[in-house]
C-alpha cells in the first residue's frame, strides 16, 4: 500500500507544479468574459446624448465606442477601460452620471467584446486603449483634459496607456500590482510572483512608476477579488497617489456604485479641474503625500 500511496503523492505534486508553472498560458481562459451585442441592440445603448463611434485599432480591428461629449469646451474627458466581463452597454449608468456631472466620456469595447472585431489578448487590450485615446485626440480633446480610468482588469491597459501617452490623471478601480502579484497576495504564496510569468501578467506597477501625474486608487476592503494588501502595494509605486475608500462595496458593481452616489465625480474634480492639468505636472493638493494609504 505504501508504494502506490507514494506514487500518488508524487503524481499529485508533479501535477500541481506543472499547473503553477503553466499558469501564465492557461489562465487567459478564465480572464476574458466578453458578451456580444445583438444587431437589435439600441443605438448608443439607449443613452440620451451619446453616439456610436467606430475606432480603428491595429491593422484590421474595429472597436465599438460610445461617445458622450463634455459639458463645456474645457471640461475633462474620462476614457474608460472597462473590466473583463460583458460590454460597454452594461456601463452606461456610469457614463450617464459622469456626463451629468459635466465630464465627457468615451466608453469602448476591446476587440472581441460587444460589436468590436477580433479576439481579446493582453497586448490587444493595451493597443485598443491607446487607439481610443488617439481617437479622442483626433476629436480635438487636449491631452491635459483626458483622464484614463481603468476598471479591474482594465487597470493594466489604462496604466500602460498612461505611460506612453500624456494624460491629466489616472484612476484605478480595484487596483492591483499585476495578475501574478494579486494572486500571490490572495493565496499568501509569494513564490507565484517569482515564477517566470511572461504571458498574461497584466502589469500595472511598472507603468505607475513611470508616471508624473496624480493617480486615484478607488478601493474597498470588502472588494472580495483584489486583495486590499495588493492595492496598497500598487499605491506605493505612484509618485502622487490619492485614495478613495469605498468600503462596503464588492468588486462587481464597485465602479457603478461609486459613480452613482457622486463620490467618483467629486474625486475626479479634485484631480482635474475645468481646463485640465498640464500632462507634465505632478500637482498635489495640500495635505496629500506620496506615501501609501493608511492600513
Amino acid at each position: 500500500m505504501r508504494a502506490p500511496l507514494t506514487l500518488w503523492i508524487a503524481a499529485a505534486a508533479t501535477a500541481l507544479v506543472l499547473a503553477v508553472l503553466s499558469a501564465p498560458y492557461w489562465i487567459s481562459a478564465f480572464v476574458y468574459r466578453p458578451t456580444a451585442l445583438a444587431p437589435s441592440a439600441p443605438k448608443a445603448c439607449g443613452l440620451a446624448g451619446a453616439r456610436d463611434v467606430d475606432i480603428r485599432s491595429g491593422v484590421a480591428d474595429h472597436l465599438s465606442g460610445l461617445w458622450l461629449p463634455p459639458g463645456g469646451p474645457a471640461a475633462p474627458v474620462v476614457l474608460i477601460a472597462h473590466g473583463r466581463s460583458a460590454n460597454l452597454c452594461t456601463r452606461v449608468s456610469i457614463a450617464a452620471r459622469l456626463r451629468r456631472d459635466g465630464f465627457g466620456v468615451l466608453l469602448f469595447d476591446y476587440r472581441g467584446y460587444g460589436r468590436s472585431s477580433g479576439r481579446p489578448s493582453e497586448a490587444g487590450l493595451t493597443e485598443d486603449s491607446v487607439s481610443a485615446y488617439d481617437w479622442l485626440r483626433l476629436q480635438g480633446i487636449a491631452a491635459r483634459r483626458i483622464v484614463a480610468l481603468g476598471q479591474s482588469l482594465g487597470d493594466a491597459p489604462a496604466a500602460q496607456l498612461s505611460a506612453v501617452r500624456p494624460v491629466a490623471a489616472l484612476v484605478l478601480v480595484s487596483p492591483f500590482t499585476s495578475l501574478p502579484g494579486a494572486i500571490a497576495d490572495d493565496l499568501g504564496l509569494a513564490l507565484i510572483e517569482r515564477l517566470p510569468w511572461t504571458h498574461n501578467r497584466f502589469e500595472v506597477a511598472e507603468s505607475l512608476a513611470k508616471l508624473r501625474v496624480p493617480v486615484l486608487f478607488v478601493v474597498s476592503r470588502q472588494d472580495g477579488l483584489v486583495p486590499y494588501a495588493n492595492s496598497r502595494r500598487a499605491a506605493r509605486y505612484a509618485r502622487f497617489p490619492r485614495w478613495l475608500a469605498v468600503d462596503g462595496l464588492r468588486h462587481n458593481g464597485l465602479l457603478a456604485a461609486s459613480a452613482r452616489d457622486g463620490r467618483l465625480s467629486r474625486a475626479l474634480a479634485t484631480l482635474v479641474p475645468p481646463g485640465g492639468l498640464s500632462p507634465s505636472a505632478g500637482v498635489q493638493e495640500p495635505g496629500h503625500s506620496g506615501s501609501p494609504p493608511p492600513p
